[in-house]
């Protein structure tokens, strides 16, 4: 009986039925990390108020004088365009990322809000560009990307995602804009716009 038991131990041992050592961690799967490209939550060098001013990032005041500034509301900063009190007709503002290369298998998200825009031709855009030389603006070719963006009916200062948009149909270097226009003189057209935590990846 003895040399029965010994015999059975031993069997168990060499056919890995018995005295594995298996911890509960080696069922645990790790998340797919996405690699990212750009992940800019304008909270580096944050000073409230001001003309926002972010390494790498080109604040461009195409007509008018406005340009995005650093806000900041409920302790989270992001960045705003608005041409209310600018004293302009007519004002158009860019927010450009730095170049990032596309290898056609990335994603951008973003979250935008808006503020007492009551009219569509408060707009914002937000587009593309593989032909941006890095300083003028208006020569590239911007093609417009099929984002989620705030409506004249969204909530004010409420941050909506702008859904998961494909990039597999550019490669090479990149550039992303968000583009506002508005006027400082119509106040239909006086409205803001609210950028925040813009990331791309695969």
């Amino acid at each position: 009986m003895k040399t029965s038991r010994i015999l059975l131990i031993i069997a168990m041992m060499a056919s890995g039925l018995g005295f594995n050592s298996c911890s509960p961690e080696d069922d645990i799967k790790n998340p797919e990390l996405k690699p990212l490209l750009l992940n800019e939550d304008f909270a580096k060098g944050f000073v409230d108020n001001t003309t926002l001013a972010v390494p790498g990032w080109i604040n461009f005041n195409e007509i008018g004088v406005s340009k995005y500034k650093w806000q900041e509301y409920q302790h989270n900063a992001y960045a705003e365009f608005t041409s209310y009190q600018s004293g302009n007709a007519v004002n158009i503002g860019w927010l450009i990322s730095p170049a990032v290369t596309l290898t056609g298998e990335q994603k951008l998200s973003f979250q935008a809000s808006q503020s007492y825009v009551t009219s569509a031709s408060n707009s914002l855009e937000v587009l593309i560009s593989t032909d941006f030389d890095g300083t003028n603006v208006t020569a590239a070719t911007w093609n417009a990307l099929p984002a989620t963006l705030p409506t004249t009916a969204s909530t004010y200062f409420l941050f909506i995602n702008s859904g998961t948009i494909n990039l597999s149909a550019y490669t090479g270097k990149a550039y992303i804009a968000f583009k506002v226009k508005g006027s400082g003189t119509n106040t239909a057209l006086d409205g803001g716009y609210q950028i925040d935590n813009v990331k791309i990846f695969k």
